[in-house]
């Protein structure tokens, strides 16, 4: 090794060489995206089940359940309260399934939102499809359900990719 007219520079090099090592990128941690979806496809499955102890646990104390449907008069607003909307489940005795897929997730430290095509089916019959916004905020119990906006659309949906209802695939 030449040493460049100065002694101990040919040392000098070699150890300095493994610090110039090219720094490779590394991808941001999809951790709280997957959370988040976790978190929305709880809930749905949930909501199928009528466990309403698993949604009270999902739903922040002040969640707002938002809907908008076509009404005889145009757009209907629909607005529900956590409380309004854990009380309308219980006690009915209907079969209800809900899946979402191809979910859009959008994180910034403790605020979250999960926007997801979804389908309904009631008692075993096609009901309606829409898209499902979730907003979570993270907090002392983990990320939990702040809003759910949703619309009802009844025709013109396109066939769901997870195929008939019987499997669930995100």
């Amino acid at each position: 090794m030449r040493s460049f007219g100065f002694p101990g520079v040919g040392l000098v090099i070699l150890l300095i060489s493994p610090l110039s090592t090219p720094i490779v990128a590394q991808e941001p941690d999809p951790g709280p995206e997957r959370e988040v979806v976790a978190v929305a496809q709880t809930f749905l499955s949930a909501l199928s089940a009528a466990d309403t102890a698993t949604l009270a646990d999902l739903l922040a104390p002040e969640a707002m359940i938002y809907s908008v449907r076509e009404g005889s008069d145009g757009p209907a607003l629909g607005v529900v309260t956590r409380a309004a909307f854990l009380e309308s489940l219980g006690g009915e005795d209907q079969n209800l399934l809900e899946r979402m897929w191809s979910p859009t997730v959008q994180v910034q430290d403790l605020v979250a939102m999960v926007w997801t095509p979804y389908d309904f089916h009631l008692n075993g019959e096609f009901s309606h499809c829409g898209i499902d916004v979730f907003t979570m905020l993270k907090g002392g119990k983990g990320w939990q359900v702040a809003s759910i906006t949703y619309n009802v659309v009844r025709e013109g949906c396109p066939p769901s990719p997870l195929g008939p209802p019987g499997r669930s695939v995100i």
